[in-house]
């Protein structure tokens, strides 16, 4: 592992819950929360969760740590731990609301992964989705314009006080904290973007949408023999597994330079061989 994704990882593993409050976007660097929501049928409801890292932790403008290629993030709402490339992240979790959705909800569940902050003059917005060229480019400023109204949904949601490194379930649409309502989607947050950011894909991209009407993709990589196994368009994927109780993030898998080296060695070894039985 190179030196730098290793400091990161020490980084992460051992920050703790010194991050931003969940309802923090007017701090500039709010929590990044995770949400679930089942609004079909006569059963219905929700789950909110804060997965313990930062807006500017995927910043690609920043560089940050989890936008970097070779990051696989692992959260698992059942044991409440995160893994950052295979280490433990140390923090008090709480994710034990996300058994409560899942023993209470249908099997037509939406999910995004979102964060944001109203800063004034540099609006942000992270958040997952799929959208089209025709999406992005009709995302404009004028469209983002205002997204300091962005804040009211962690705040109106009723929960933002409740799932500091942890999570909220609520179980009917008549609940003030049901995270779904459309007084507090659709007024103050879904209708800034162009794209769905709920859905029932399996995986999705994350985006940062910048009020001034620019988009970034998080974990965009154009490193050529990059692997990006497993990763949706190639790039940088949420994977919600509702059955496993997982949500993972990965970029993708650059091969160290000793596995160069390695593979140069190899290709050297069998070019002399080669040669020494064209000799004979």
């Amino acid at each position: 592992m190179k030196l730098q994704h290793i400091a990161a990882v020490v980084a992460l593993a051992t920050a703790g819950v010194a991050h931003a409050s969940l309802a923090d976007m007017t701090g500039g660097n709010s929590s990044v929360a995770f949400v679930a929501i089942d609004n079909v049928g006569t059963t219905v409801g929700s789950v909110f969760v804060d997965l313990g890292v930062n807006l500017n932790d995927f910043d690609p403008i920043l560089g940050s740590n989890l936008s970097n290629e070779n990051t696989k993030v692992v959260w698992d709402f059942n044991t409440s731990t995160i893994l950052v490339n295979g280490v433990a992240k140390a923090a008090n979790n709480d994710f034990s609301a996300f058994s409560s959705f899942v023993a209470g909800t249908d099997s037509d569940t939406k999910w995004g992964v979102i964060a944001g902050d109203s800063l004034s003059g540099f609006q942000r917005m992270l958040t997952t989705g799929t959208p089209s060229a025709a999406n992005l480019s009709s995302q404009n400023g004028g469209a983002t314009s205002g997204m300091g109204s962005v804040n009211s949904m962690w705040v109106n949601s009723g929960v933002s006080a409740l799932v500091d490194n942890g999570s909220y379930y609520a179980n009917n649409a008549g609940d003030n904290s049901y995270v779904a309502k459309t007084s507090n989607f659709s007024v103050n947050w879904q209708n800034k973007l162009k794209w769905a950011s709920l859905t029932t894909n399996t995986q999705n991209n994350f985006w940062m949408a910048v009020g001034d009407g620019t988009e970034a993709q998080v974990g965009l990589t154009k490193t050529l023999g990059a692997d990006t196994t497993g990763l949706l368009n190639s790039q940088g994927t949420f994977t919600f597994n509702k059955a496993a109780g997982t949500l993972t993030w990965q970029t993708a898998a650059v091969p160290e330079p000793e596995s160069y080296a390695l593979a140069l060695v190899g290709l050297a070894a069998a070019g002399f061989v080669a040669r020494r039985r064209s000799a004979k």
